[in-house]
């Protein structure tokens, strides 16, 4: 190895974790009030309603009830999710596909089944190419990028939630409450963030900054090589949940 490689990997490695705390410490906040609000279809762009449309054709034959085109502002800075939302009677879960967009033009979609139990515990499965966020206690979560159909996701959901040993009994969405439930439990995780020690109440007491212990989490799960190691793990754990179910070859 060239003498002068060592260094530039190093500076390569160390410059983001050094810097980018920082950076997010000053710039990144959630709201302490979660609002979802309704959107008429006609004020979303093309792009994101047909995404909508083509899950909701999928999630209704899958006995899905729609609840509504709904948006998501002013949560974090510059980005906006637009999302359809969906709840299951019989099986108690919820559903949604959602669309995010930020202000630099980047554009994340993806779906999800999520299902809240009596205890606390929460299981989502999702195909979201992007890593989540902090851990949150009694929350696991699965991420299956590779699956593009939300019949497949869904049948994993139900696998993964059958099989899961720390459940209790599910508490699905109240119709006509759907979206200030959704609302109700972000803001329930902020927080518990906040409580551990991530995220403090500014002094207005409408945003949620993170502390520096959060900065420093927030930059290592974005930066190479921990990036790469937590999304690798990600996919172990969900490949591990779906072990045994037919056909899984995909995942």
């Amino acid at each position: 190895m060239p003498d002068f490689l060592l260094p530039l990997i190093v500076i390569f490695i160390v410059t983001p974790m050094v810097i980018g705390p920082f950076v997010v410490k000053f710039t990144h906040w959630i709201s302490a009030r979660v609002v979802i609000e309704p959107i008429l279809p006609e004020a979303l762009t093309d792009k994101t309603k047909t995404f909508i449309d083509q899950s909701k054709a999928e999630l209704d034959a899958l006995g899905f009830q729609f609840a509504g085109y709904l948006r998501m502002a002013g949560y974090m800075p510059k980005m906006t999710c637009y999302f359809g939302l969906f709840r299951h009677d019989a099986g108690k879960s919820a559903a949604m596909a959602a669309v995010i967009e930020h202000a630099s033009g980047r554009r994340l979609e993806y779906c999800e089944f999520s299902t809240t139990y009596s205890n606390g515990r929460i299981i989502d499965v999702n195909n979201s190419p992007e890593i989540g966020g902090y851990d949150i206690p009694d929350k696991v979560m699965y991420r299956y990028p590779n699956v593009p159909s939300i019949r497949k996701l869904f049948e994993i959901n139900q696998w993964v939630t059958t099989r899961d040993t720390k459940k209790s009994v599910p508490v699905g969405l109240a119709a006509g409450r759907e979206a200030d439930m959704v609302a109700q439990a972000l803001e329930k995780e902020a927080a518990i963030q906040a409580k551990r020690g991530f995220y403090v109440l500014d002094e207005s007491r409408t945003r949620y900054r993170l502390t520096w212990k959060g900065a420093f989490m927030m930059t290592e799960r974005q930066v190479f090589p921990f990036k790469q190691i937590i999304t690798f793990n990600d996919r172990r754990a969900a490949k591990k949940a779906a072990a045994g179910m037919p056909a899984t070859s995909a995942l």
